[in-house]
């Protein structure tokens, strides 16, 4: 499988590659006041509101440096929900040093052997160059909570009554 890598402090994760729609430089995110800490905010992508989570914020409690290599991965929520359609809701992931794409093999990765309740959205992890990368499971990042605060029923991205 190709992997769509990044850090979070001094650790690799990865993405599937097949679920990454685009990766975007960072923008100006407009702030959802009493959202998590990891809810970097709003913008604009392609027409389309999309929040985006900082996953250093969400793994560490410390936000992502901005540097050169921190990008916004679009992921398309019909890649990992099956009751969303294609292109109608889109989830943007901030990290660091995106730098690369590689290729591992599926039987390369192992079980991380732990699950954590705090952070349902590891998954399993490979040796890599001397390292260990860890996947990184995009449907479980939202909270329903926080799926359900996003995305509506019926289909827009704010709740009832909390549009500007």
């Amino acid at each position: 499988m190709l992997v769509l890598t990044f850090r979070i402090g001094k650790y690799i994760y990865g993405l599937e590659a097949r679920t990454v729609a685009e990766v975007v430089p960072p923008t100006v995110y407009k702030e959802l006041p009493r959202s998590p800490d990891y809810v970097k905010g709003l913008f604009n992508y392609r027409g389309r509101v999309t929040p985006v989570v900082d996953l250093s914020m969400l793994a560490m409690d410390i936000p992502c440096a901005s540097r050169m290599s921190t990008r916004t991965v679009i992921i398309d929520l019909a890649e990992i929900d099956e009751n969303s359609k294609r292109e109608e809701h889109f989830l943007g992931l901030l990290a660091e040093n995106i730098t690369e794409t590689l290729k591992i093999a599926d039987s390369d990765f192992e079980d991380a052997g732990l699950e954590i309740p705090g952070a349902p959205w590891l998954g399993r992890v490979a040796r890599v160059n001397g390292s260990m990368l860890q996947l990184l499971k995009p449907h479980k990042l939202l909270t329903e909570e926080l799926r359900m605060a996003l995305f509506s029923a019926d289909g827009d991205i704010f709740p009832p009554g909390a549009q500007e």
